[in-house]
This record gives C-alpha cells, structure tokens and sequence, in this order.
C-alpha cells in the first residue's frame, strides 16, 4: 500500500529518532584509529568553500548530533552565533550534550518552519540533509529567507547524487528521500532567490554553493 505524506513523515521522523544515538559512531568514526575523522579531508574541503569569519552567525540546517560543530566554531568563534536545527528530538538532545557552548543555540523544528528572522544568518548550511526536507521548495524560499546578503548558501553530501539516492532507496525509512537532478536543483535555487557560484556532483562529493 502506498504511503502518504504524513506518513513518509513519521517514518523518516521515527527513523532518525531511533538512530541517533549511534549516528556519528556509524557514519563518522573510523573503524581503524577509533577517531571520528573518517571525512577529514572532505570536511576540509567543504569549509574551504565556505568564507566563514568571527562574528558570522551561521544556521546549521537538519544537523542531526553536530558533526558540524566544531567546524563552524572555530571559525566563528566566540563572537559568533551557531543555530543547530534538526527536526528529530533525539538527534538535538544528543547534540546539546555533546556540545555546551555558550554560543550555540538548539532548535527542534522543520527546515521549513525555521523559526529565525529574516537576514539574520550570513550562512546557512545544509549538510546531508537535503533529500529529508519535507516540502523542499517551502525549505528552500524559508532558508534563502533567514540569509542576510550577501550570505553564502551551501548544501552538501559526501557522495554523488545517484549513490546518495541508491543508498537511500535500500532503506525503508528514507526510500522516498531522493536528491533531485540537477535541474531540477537550479530551478529549486533560482525560485528561492539564491544565484549558484558552484554546483560539483561527483564520486565522493556533492556541493553547491549559492549567494543571494
């Protein structure tokens, strides 16, 4: 029986629930040193794209247990602002006591419910989130919404568009969260207001980059 929206909804909400817990050691932790550096070098290559500086307040959209943190804090530093916003309970709960920053503040919310002002971040970021937005071109006009120009707007994967999308058909939970071609990504930025510097889908490693 086919599914409903509400349904797709629960599921996936359920899914990450259920998991977050163990998402870092999963998806991050290197089996061999035992340290949580699997994707140094393409976290290394993501903030190379991206022009943070002390002070930037910076949406860290769908940011699960915050594998970001660390990467954003240190270029914002103490006089910036960080905005980890993830949809499912558990992921944000984690995420607070892994991270007790003074500077940091956890929302549990939609991307396209994003409860902050207009132009109030000068980035926003969306790190292996994407195909899960509920209403992806709601999230989008919302996100571009919350980019104080001229922000920069990454969203990003590390792995191709046609191996994130077989990934996610093998599971049950998430096999209706597909990243779309890239099209249909263009169409998606240009709706939002957002002008794309750079678009890479390659093995390894998904990125666009966008202005407004």
């Amino acid at each position: 029986m086919k599914m409903t929206q509400d349904e797709i909804y629960r599921t996936r909400k359920d899914f990450f629930d259920k998991n977050a817990e163990n998402w870092c050691d999963r998806w991050y932790k290197d089996t061999v040193t035992g340290r949580y550096d699997k994707h140094a070098k393409d976290f290394e290559r993501l903030f190379s794209f991206l022009p943070l500086k002390p002070g930037d307040r910076v949406l860290d959209v769908g940011c699960g247990t915050g594998v970001l943190v660390p990467f954003i804090l240190e270029r914002i530093t103490t006089a910036g602002v960080l905005y980890e916003l993830d949809f499912a309970d558990n992921m944000i709960r984690i995420n607070q006591s892994l991270h007790e920053a003074d500077n940091i503040r956890f929302i549990v919310a939609d991307a396209e419910n994003a409860p902050l002002d207009e132009a109030s971040c000068d980035a926003v970021i969306c790190f292996s989130c994407f195909p899960h937005f509920h209403d992806m071109e709601k999230a989008m006009v919302i996100l571009s919404r919350i980019l104080k120009p001229p922000g920069v707007f990454a969203l990003s994967h590390f792995d191709s568009s046609e191996a994130i999308n077989k990934h996610h058909e093998s599971c049950h939970a998430v096999m209706h969260d597909l990243l779309p071609d890239k099209a249909t990504m263009r169409a998606l930025f240009r709706t939002a207001g957002l002008s794309i510097d750079m678009f890479t889908d390659e093995p390894g490693f998904y990125c666009i980059i966008a202005g407004k």
